[in-house]
């Protein structure tokens, strides 16, 4: 059950944007991380928004010229493997580039994944078990 947090200038996405990246995101980390598609399970994939001023955006040194976006996934160590891990990149790239206000061209997004032991993730207060989740191969 991913969380992702996107950072991105305020005004680079609109409220609209925003629930329809959300949903986008939600179906991508249940393929990605091969869950199941329970209710309970959807309730566990969040999506964070926080939008930064522009002039506490940096690039080079430099205040960013164009909004840079970042997305930090984390997710259960080995809820991800190889090529997942690719398709989450490009993936994600794709969704953000499609609702961002980023005009033509490469769409700055940094994607990060972050792998958390089983023993250091709790949701109301339980720990989770990656392969109750997911679907048996």
């Amino acid at each position: 059950m991913p969380k992702m947090f996107l950072h991105a200038s305020r005004d680079t996405f609109t409220a609209d944007a925003r629930a329809k990246i959300a949903a986008e995101l939600t179906e991508l980390g249940i393929a990605c991380e091969r869950l199941i598609d329970t209710p309970q399970i959807r309730a566990g994939i969040w999506v964070y928004f926080v939008e930064h001023a522009p002039e506490t955006v940096y690039r080079a040194g430099k205040q960013a010229a164009e909004p840079i976006i970042s997305l930090k996934v984390y997710a259960l160590k080995g809820g991800f493997n190889a090529s997942t891990k690719t398709r989450m990149v490009t993936e994600a790239t794709a969704i953000l580039g499609k609702y961002s206000r980023i005009d033509g061209g490469e769409v700055p997004v940094y994607v990060a994944i972050l792998e958390v032991a089983e023993e250091n993730w709790g949701m109301y207060g339980k720990q989770v078990h990656l392969a109750a989740m997911q679907i048996k191969e």
